[in-house]
């Protein structure tokens, strides 16, 4: 026997308000929760990029430091290192001649002792040639390991997915092996591809359109680096993808002055590439890292 309609309509509706009820204390159950957690979570996003500021700052560094001394080699100014170098190559010569002279002359020295020459000699060649400061290097890339090591559980935790993690964590471990080898150009490459991939940490903590900038500074500096070595191909190859990347970020800056001079310095790197002369390569290299630095500061005042 079916229930009269009054009391089905009844049910129906009482039903129907205790539903409402339910979902709205659940509604509200979220929001405390959240409200609750928003501030931790807060505090978390705001360590972590504080923390990879810092990270990023010091490969920057890394990276200058690598650069300075391999443009020092590749590209010394006129007249100053490069003569130096030239007068050093004439003397090193000389003293070649008289080393062998000396050492046909005093036949009668120990194996060891005619090694120990050899080695003090290749030493002073080392040094008239200004070789970097491999120590200083060392301190420098252990500060990145550590740094890396309290950064990487951070940007864990705001979602960085599994490759990005392994991805830095052996290009670190590279830049780390050019120090064993002494490689000085493998060493500019691998902490300029560790810078890239530092960025590449940026879109956890909404970092905004900077990130565009850096890119582009990546593939400059790789595509100048790489002409001063002679690999012209990798070097064109880089410069145009300096140049995709920028045109895609400069929509994004207000500043139509900056943009421009961003995308002039860039086809002129792209013009001194061409020419391979390493002062030209030098110079307009330095003239569009300057203008993207300033593009970077403008994005992040944005």
């Amino acid at each position: 026997m079916k229930p009269p309609k009054a009391l089905r309509v009844f049910l129906m509706y009482t039903c129907k308000v205790l539903l409402l009820f339910i979902i709205l204390a659940l509604i509200a159950g979220c929001s405390k929760s959240s409200a609750r957690s928003s501030p931790e979570s807060s505090g978390q996003q705001k360590k972590g990029m504080f923390a990879l500021k810092k990270l990023e700052e010091d490969v920057e560094k890394l990276v200058k430091e690598f650069e300075k001394d391999y443009i020092a080699v590749k590209a010394p100014p006129a007249g100053g290192a490069g003569g130096q170098g030239a007068q050093s190559g004439g003397e090193d010569q000389s003293k070649q001649g008289q080393n062998k002279g000396r050492s046909e002359g005093q036949s009668q020295q120990s194996k060891g002792g005619q090694q120990g020459a050899g080695q003090q000699g290749a030493s002073q060649q080392k040094g008239s040639s200004q070789q970097p400061d491999w120590a200083k290097y060392e301190k420098m890339v252990f500060l990145i390991h550590d740094e890396w090591n309290e950064f990487r559980e951070q940007a864990m935790q705001q979602g960085a997915q599994m490759d990005m993690i392994t991805t830095f964590n052996e290009k670190l471990n590279e830049v780390t092996k050019m120090l064993t080898k002494q490689d000085l150009y493998g060493g500019l490459l691998a902490a300029n591809d560790l810078y890239y991939r530092t960025v590449a940490f940026e879109s956890l903590f909404e970092s905004g359109p900077a990130v565009s900038a850096k890119r582009t500074l990546y593939y400059l500096r790789d595509a100048a680096y790489r002409a001063l070595s002679d690999q012209n191909e990798e070097a064109s190859a880089s410069m145009m993808k300096a140049q995709e990347e920028w045109k895609m970020g400069k929509t994004r800056l207000k500043d139509g002055v900056t943009a421009n001079k961003v995308e002039f310095s860039l086809k002129e790197l792209k013009e001194a590439i061409e020419v391979k002369d390493p002062n030209l390569i030098k110079m307009k290299y330095q003239i569009a890292e300057k203008n993207i630095k300033e593009a970077e500061k403008n994005f992040q005042k944005k």
